[in-house]
């Protein structure tokens, strides 16, 4: 039965490792796949293999236990070689009596089994632990949110001349996932929506004094800013970025960038291709 027990922990083992890489795999899917996948589903395969482990081998282990009494004495094929034993025979000792006494079966190593079930599910828990966890603008608190969209809300009013609002689009229905954009807002009107990435990349900014990275730190301020030039009544999707340019040193400066190097973002900006021929700047353009 030893053996077994031996051949079926290498066994899953190797299922272990193969849920392992699986987790792993969730881990870095792209979001669409993620969210088909439950989470809770990645745990019970994890936990169900264990518990298949240690049920399949109790219950493997009592089918192949042996019934009633066992004989320990000489097998007729060892007396038949080495003649019979008698019983009157006294064995020579040589050491103490004590020494002679029946050997004590080593300790199977089951708690090595049960060590190796529980690290095995504490790998994949802490991997699902930080796979679902809130990231970006999501790990942000309401509290936290509502505030830096009153920050966002306020640099647009001040561009676009009059009151507006501007909100993180969470559900994706305004901009994002269906528009393909980073933002988007009426022309002339009060309302601005940004994706979640970028509010989550102007919060960093404004509130933790953190820039992501330069080019996306950048790209921030100017979709802000161009939404803001679209509230104030710009049409045109090409002059809507270069004013947008344009106010974003401002924008960067009330965020807390210094004001050379808002407009060094911005100028970065400027130079970058755009997604397409609508949104080209004119050529006397200047920030």
């Amino acid at each position: 039965m030893d053996v077994d027990l031996r051949r079926r922990a290498r066994l899953f083992r190797w299922l272990r490792l193969g849920v392992l890489v699986l987790v792993v795999g969730y881990f870095f899917a792209p979001y669409d796949v993620q969210a088909v996948i439950p989470v809770w589903l990645l745990f019970a395969l994890a936990v169900g293999l264990e518990i298949d482990f240690f049920v399949g081998g109790w219950w493997q282990a009592r089918q192949g236990a042996e019934h009633g009494p066992v004989d320990r004495g000489p097998q007729p094929r060892d007396i038949e070689e080495l003649g019979p034993q008698y019983d009157e025979w006294e064995p020579i000792s040589l050491f103490p009596s004590e020494w002679y006494g029946k050997p004590v079966a080593a300790a199977r190593p089951y708690w090595r089994y049960v060590a190796e079930a529980l690290g095995a599910l504490a790998v994949v828990a802490v991997i699902l632990y930080f796979a679902v966890r809130p990231s970006g603008w999501d790990a942000v608190s309401p509290e936290n949110q509502a505030k830096a969209e009153a920050v966002f809300s306020r640099e647009a009013s001040r561009i676009a001349g009059h009151p507006a609002t501007v909100g993180c689009d969470e559900s994706g229905q305004q901009v994002g996932y269906v528009q393909h954009a980073d933002g988007v807002a009426e022309v002339g009107g009060n309302h601005a929506y940004l994706t979640p990435d970028i509010c989550n990349t102007l919060y960093q900014l404004a509130f933790k004094d953190r820039v992501r990275s330069s080019s996306q730190t950048a790209r921030a301020i100017a979709v802000l800013g161009h939404e803001a030039q679209h509230l104030r009544g710009i049409r045109n999707e090409g002059l809507a970025n270069c004013y947008g340019f344009q106010s974003g040193v401002d924008i960067g400066v009330s965020l807390g960038l210094s004001e050379s190097r808002a407009r060094s973002m911005m100028r970065e900006q400027l130079v970058t291709p755009p997604p397409s021929l609508e949104y080209r700047v004119p050529s006397d353009c200047r920030v």
